[in-house]
């Protein structure tokens, strides 16, 4: 049992940092603690959606993670491709059953059919396709994690603004995750910005966008000053690691720093929240 539950975490692991964190910090910081029970319905919402997508996604990706992801679950040999589709659809049901039972019917299909046109459709091949795509998505998990965390309490101006605020930093800093990837997206035949794009003009976008982000969302979120010192030098780290060594192992090390800044980029509602109940 522990090594099939083990092989479902494998298909997220990689999106803990990109995906889980950001999403539980924003929503945490525009709901608040509400109980455990809540807590662990929502976080199960968005393991559901999310381990869906990337099942799905590495199904169709088998060869591009040969290349660049060989310890992923359908390569290793954890689990076949026939066994994977079956959890797929699975998992894929489960995700609708439990939105109609929150009242988040639209939000699942919404989710399900960009996920039938980033996959099926080969829309993932495109980056301002991915980035909308992959914008549109986090706006989703972030709706439904934090409708399930509420427990029918309506939903704040607060947090319609932090949703939309989320979509726009994924829809134009999401190429950061693409440097760590140039081998498997080429094989795949992708066009992301990393590879269409000079590297310091590609790096060049994202420090500027993610400079601009820094700033702005001080000035939204008005947060303490000591957060707005531990922001402004993550936005530095960034810009350090993704111009010093452009080599895709380096890439790696700096996408983890892009999802530091991201995680703290998310938590800074909570100041507003915290000012609008106190």
């Amino acid at each position: 049992m522990l090594y099939y539950l083990h092989t479902v975490y494998l298909f997220s692991q990689s999106d803990i940092m990109v995906v889980v964190w950001p999403i539980l910090g924003v929503s945490l910081a525009l709901v608040g603690f509400t109980d455990i029970v809540s807590f662990a319905t929502a976080f199960l919402w968005m393991e559901l959606h999310l381990i869906t997508f990337e099942i799905k996604n590495q199904i169709d990706g088998v060869e591009e993670d040969r290349l660049s992801k060989p310890n992923r679950p359908i390569v290793s040999g954890r689990i076949t491709l026939e066994n994977a589709y079956r959890l797929y659809v699975v998992l894929g049901v489960f995700s609708v059953l439990m939105s109609v039972c929150y009242r988040l019917t639209v939000c699942s299909l919404l989710y399900m059919a960009l996920m039938l046109l980033y996959n099926e459709c080969g829309l993932s091949r495109k980056w301002y396709f991915k980035s909308s795509i992959a914008a549109v998505a986090y706006f989703c998990y972030s709706w439904g994690t934090t409708v399930v965390l509420a427990a029918g309490r309506p939903m704040t101006s607060t947090a319609q603004i932090a949703f939309a605020v989320s979509g726009l930093i994924h829809v134009t800093s999401s190429h950061a995750q693409d440097f760590r990837d140039r081998d498997g997206d080429a094989a795949m035949g992708r066009r992301t910005l990393p590879l269409i794009l000079p590297q310091w003009a590609a790096r060049g976008s994202l420090l500027v966008v993610v400079a601009v982000w820094t700033f702005g969302l001080i000035w939204l979120w008005s947060p303490p000053m000591l957060v707005n010192v531990v922001f402004v030098l993550l936005d530095i780290v960034v810009t350090v690691k993704y111009t010093k060594d452009h080599s895709q192992e380096a890439d790696r090390d700096s996408f983890f720093w892009y999802n530091a800044w991201l995680a703290v980029a998310h938590v800074l509602p909570l100041f507003q929240r915290l000012r609008e109940v106190y």
